[in-house]
């Protein structure tokens, strides 16, 4: 009697453990940030009002970018210039264990990547993808983004906008 009842305790114990374990992977920390992305085309629209332009891509996606305030003659950008420009993505890093690394395809809205490096003091987290493609993501909290260590694997899920760009003819 005593060993059922010691078998049954163990039992509980480690089905309690690997809950604690799985819910601790489904409540990994997300980090919150900017990733920095390489917009390259040619303006097709151009909202002088919300200082919004609109980028085609040579696949034809288009891409919407906040222009800053600051860029007065905007209306002086015609249709069709071939653009190259960076914005600021929207993303959440989410720490997974057991991933492969993919390749970061623009457009793709989610992809599995290793931390680089990371600076504590500016909350810079350097990533690669499987073709070693650098990735910088800008986190919000400096302090969260302290927490990832070198060779981490992090899922990136981006969101929907863009922000802030400065055009650049090319």
């Amino acid at each position: 009697m005593k060993l059922r009842t010691r078998g049954l305790i163990l039992a509980a114990s480690l089905l309690a453990l690997g809950s604690e374990c799985a819910m601790a992977e489904r409540a990994a920390p997300h980090i919150e940030g900017k990733m920095v992305v390489q917009v390259i085309g040619e303006v097709k629209a151009v909202d002088h009002d919300a200082h919004r332009v609109t980028i085609a891509d040579a696949q034809g996606a288009e891409t919407r970018l906040n222009v800053s305030a600051g860029m007065h003659d905007l209306d002086k950008l015609p249709l069709g210039t071939r653009i190259k420009s960076t914005a600021l993505q929207p993303v959440t890093l989410t720490p997974v264990r057991h991933a492969t690394l993919q390749d970061a395809i623009p457009g793709d809205k989610r992809f599995v990547v290793q931390v680089t490096s990371v600076d504590a003091a500016t909350g810079i987290v350097m990533l690669k993808d499987a073709s070693n493609l650098p990735i910088e993501v800008r986190a919000q909290d400096a302090r969260q983004a302290a927490a990832l260590r070198s060779g981490t694997i992090v899922r990136v899920d981006l969101a929907n906008r863009q922000e802030k760009a400065s055009p650049r003819k090319s």
